[in-house]
């Protein structure tokens, strides 16, 4: 893969995917859809791949989507599963990704796992989104992702906010979001290895990623938590996964403790670095 676009640049896994590919030299054009919403961790992560001069960062409005060039990847993760900022471009996206399918453009669309359960109650955006890629299937990849974890997790995340919580001195457990994914997790750099390498093999159909490792979303909660993630242990029933939806392990999962490691030390430096 010599070229790429990452449509939801600043995503966690938009940001994740695009240093990785930057690291093995693939131009990346990077497409902001919530680009007039600034933040403390946007500007850090702007600066930091800005400095590639493989990197192009493009308006939704300038992203021309016939004459694009390489993959698309369409990153949306954090915003969906917190539920943010994503209904006024739902319209806009779905209308570049149909003319993207009518050209059998290579396109792969990252989504949290919850799309992929039976019976599950969506939003009408996410529903359209839902819709769109049961009837596209023959021409997208489409891959659902469980919690993911490491350096740049977004702060509504429960690894998060447990780290948030215990560096001032506060041991209250955090809420566990509606639509956080419990029943398994993957280190950020596993997931968009994997990402990148069904991709560039020319996977299509949907597949959710998979630690193969039963009850590893609780083992980063004790390693976090240690005695009080006990009280996380509950009877919850295992998910109904939509039949079309293939499961698909990873190849090797990052040690849990160097994995929360390295997430404790970039949200240490992003602490300090603010005061």
């Amino acid at each position: 893969m010599e070229r790429a676009t990452i449509l939801g640049i600043y995503d966690f896994i938009g940001y994740s995917l695009c240093r990785y590919m930057l690291d093995l030299g693939v131009e990346i054009d990077g497409i902001d859809p919530e680009g007039n919403i600034e933040d403390y961790f946007t500007e850090e992560k702007r600066l930091e791949i800005g400095r590639n001069a493989n990197f192009t960062e493009i308006g939704l409005k300038d992203w021309e989507v016939e004459g694009a060039k390489g993959f698309l990847f369409v990153t949306l993760f954090g915003s969906l599963q917190t539920r943010k900022g994503t209904d006024d471009i739902v319209e806009a996206l779905l209308t570049k990704l149909e003319n993207r399918h009518l050209k059998r453009l290579p396109t792969a669309v990252i989504l949290p796992a919850y799309f992929a359960q039976e019976n599950v109650k969506l939003r009408e955006a996410d529903t359209k989104i839902s819709h769109f890629i049961s009837s596209r299937e023959s021409t997208l990849l489409t891959i659902y992702l469980p919690t993911i974890y490491g350096p740049w997790q977004p702060e509504d995340c429960f690894f998060q906010q447990t780290m948030t919580l215990s560096s001032i001195d506060d041991r209250k457990i955090p809420d566990i979001g509606q639509w956080e994914w419990t029943h398994d997790c993957l280190y950020i750099d596993d997931a968009v290895k994997t990402i990148k390498e069904m991709a560039e093999s020319g996977h299509q159909g949907q597949y959710i990623l998979s630690s193969g490792e039963q009850g590893r979303w609780l083992q980063c909660a004790e390693e976090l938590l240690g005695k009080e993630a006990a009280i996380l242990r509950k009877e919850v029933k295992t998910p109904v996964i939509k039949g079309s939806i293939q499961v698909r392990p990873v190849e090797q999962n990052e040690q849990i403790s160097k994995g929360l490691s390295r997430q404790k030390e970039q949200f240490t430096r992003i602490q300090d670095s603010r005061v």
